[in-house]
C-alpha cells in the first residue's frame, strides 16, 4: 500500500520557479542578451560558460535562487512561445522585433 504525502507550499517553491512577475523576466532575458553579445551562445544553445553567467546575473539581480535547470527550462520555454507567436503572425504579416531600434517592427500598411 502506497501511503501520499502531502506537499507543503515552501516546499514546492523550491522545486519550482515562478515567472509571473514580468521584472524577474525581463531580468532572465537580459541576462541571456548579455551572453548572446559576449559570444557565449552557439547556434540556440549558451555555452558552459554563458549559462554560469546567466545563474549569477539573474540570480544577483532578482534576488532568487534559481539553478541553471530552472533557467533552462524558462529559456526553452520561451523559445517556444515566440517560435508560436512567430509562425502566427511573423510571417504571414511580416512583423517582428527591430534589434537594432529595440522595438517592434511592422510593415508600413499595418501603420
Amino acid at each position: 500500500m502506497t501511503t501520499k504525502r502531502k506537499i507543503h507550499v515552501d516546499e514546492i517553491q523550491r522545486y519550482k520557479a515562478s515567472w509571473t512577475d514580468l521584472k524577474v523576466n525581463e531580468i532572465f532575458i537580459q541576462a541571456c542578451m548579455d551572453q548572446v553579445t559576449k559570444g557565449e551562445r552557439i547556434g540556440t544553445s549558451f555555452t558552459k560558460t554563458g549559462w554560469k553567467n546567466i545563474v549569477s546575473q539573474f540570480n544577483g539581480s532578482s534576488g532568487r535562487n534559481y539553478d541553471k535547470t530552472k533557467l533552462k527550462n524558462r529559456y526553452d520555454s520561451l523559445r517556444k512561445e515566440w517560435r508560436a507567436w512567430f509562425n502566427l503572425f511573423g510571417k504571414v504579416t511580416g512583423m517582428g522585433w527591430d534589434s537594432e531600434k529595440n522595438s517592434f517592427d511592422a510593415p508600413d500598411e499595418w501603420w
